[in-house]
């Protein structure tokens, strides 16, 4: 006869069953997680660190090693190598001491002790020598150390200091690089680089306010020696280049500023401008446009790529970025001015008066702007116009022919004004070799009209 189980004992196995699986999963977990964390295998990913130079990250394996055997010395000892590099003496000190009493029949830790204070006997000794202003001896006793134990980085970095106060500039960045070499995280030889190139490149910066661009360029080379990463001193000589015409070494500067800093948009577009005077129109318009991505703000990025278009004859698309221009910076004259230019091309001449009103209220002093407006007022028959927007430009560039020539037609009037002054003007753009034949062709025009009437 099957006896039947009651349904409270059947769960209640069900329970114990499912304990006993939890806790034979939790010690197998445990058993494994003590097996993979062995004590070697850290030290041995320690070491690795190590070799690479990162001696932080070794550290942190070390630790850990220590952390599962406190009586592991192999660890102990590795860390106290890895903070001697570091240049921490005293966590140098205690780890060996600590590596001493879990194995003190170890003769390598011994000679490491003994090394660790013949380390500290001749920085101590070049710290007191640098303090009291003894340079030479200072010198000699970090140079000593570093020569017995080339893997000290801090000894170096001393030797840099010296330097620095010897005026040796030279030497000391090479002692501070020698300092980064041995420990690239070095933070305080970082810093001393960091300070004698942006010193250095102040020093450019004077030179190049009082226009000595020999001194200039030489400075911001020494920059670049001390700092290769040091991305304004390969710009300010990419500027000085352009402003000499030699466009080649310009650009290649300004790449390489833009190689160290491809977010300086200040860059991207000082070679865009480099380019469109070297002849490279769509070079050029590729660098502003990754000008306005990075600043999309920038409304001289987007006026200087409406000038090439126009330069193309690609009056449509020069419309579109010269209305982005104004509409980003409302207050940007040249933009009006450029964009007055695109709408006398495309014949909105009603439009062209508008923006170089603009352009002229908000630069007075362009006398292109203000030609230009007399030239569009004077085609749409706005004489008073005209002739108050040529005065303007006569009075800011008297040798400018054109000013002349719309000051004329705007006396002229169609024939409907003051001939004699209308005359008296061309003389004067006749005066401008680049506006002769046009001045003497309104000359005669208005001397012989009958001569121009339609049949």
């Amino acid at each position: 006869m099957r006896v039947r189980v009651p349904l409270s004992a059947r769960k209640d196995n069900q329970r114990l069953t499912m304990n006993k699986s939890i806790t034979f999963f939790i010690l197998f977990a445990w058993m494994s997680l003590a097996i993979a964390q062995n004590p070697e295998d850290f030290l041995n990913k320690g070491n690795e660190y190590f070799e690479s130079g990162d001696y932080s990250s070794a550290i942190t394996q070390y630790e850990q090693a220590i952390q599962l055997d406190v009586t592991f010395a192999p660890a102990m000892f590795q860390s106290s190598l890895s903070y001697l590099r570091l240049g921490e003496m005293e966590k140098t000190k205690e780890f060996i001491n600590l590596a001493i009493e879990a194995d003190q029949e170890n003769e390598e830790y011994r000679k490491e002790f003994e090394r660790i204070n013949e380390i500290n006997t001749g920085m101590n000794d070049g710290n007191r020598a640098y303090r009291n202003g003894l340079y030479d001896d200072a010198m000699v006793s970090y140079q000593g150390v570093l020569d017995k134990f080339p893997f000290f980085a801090e000894a170096a970095y001393s030797l840099g200091l010296v330097y620095m106060q010897a005026d040796d500039l030279e030497k000391a960045i090479e002692s501070f690089h020698t300092a980064l070499e041995l420990n690239s995280s070095h933070e305080s030889a970082q810093t001393a680089i960091a300070n004698v190139a942006k010193r250095t490149f102040n020093e450019g910066n004077q030179c190049y306010k009082r226009r000595d661009l020999d001194c200039a360029i030489e400075k911001y080379q020494q920059v670049i020696n001390i700092d290769p990463t040091f991305f304004q001193a390969y710009y300010q000589t990419g500027v000085i280049e352009a402003r000499q015409g030699n466009y080649t070494f310009a650009i290649e500067n300004y790449k390489l500023a833009l190689q160290h800093n491809p977010e300086f948009y200040k860059g991207w577009f000082a070679l865009g401008l480099v380019q469109k005077r070297d002849g490279d129109p769509e070079s050029a318009l590729v660098s502003l446009k990754k000008t306005v991505e990075i600043h999309p703000g920038y409304a001289k990025a987007y006026g200087a790529m409406g000038d090439i278009y126009i330069e193309l004859k690609r009056f449509d698309e020069a419309l579109s970025i010269l209305l982005t221009a104004t509409q980003v910076d409302p207050t940007y004259a040249k933009g009006y001015l450029s964009l007055g230019t695109v709408y006398i091309e495309l014949a909105e001449v009603a439009n062209a008066v508008t923006s170089l009103d603009m352009a002229t209220s908000l630069d007075p002093e362009k006398h292109q702007a203000w030609y230009l407006l007399a030239q569009s007022n004077n085609e749409l028959g706005q004489c008073d116009e005209a002739k108050e927007a040529a005065l303007q430009a006569t009075d800011l560039k008297e040798k400018f022919g054109g000013g002349w020539y719309e000051l004329a037609n705007a006396e002229w009037c169609n024939g409907q004004g003051n001939k004699t002054a209308a005359l008296n003007h061309l003389e004067k753009a006749r005066n401008d070799r680049a506006w002769r034949k046009s001045a003497e062709y309104l000359m005669d025009k208005i001397k012989n009209p009958q001569k121009y009437q339609e049949d």
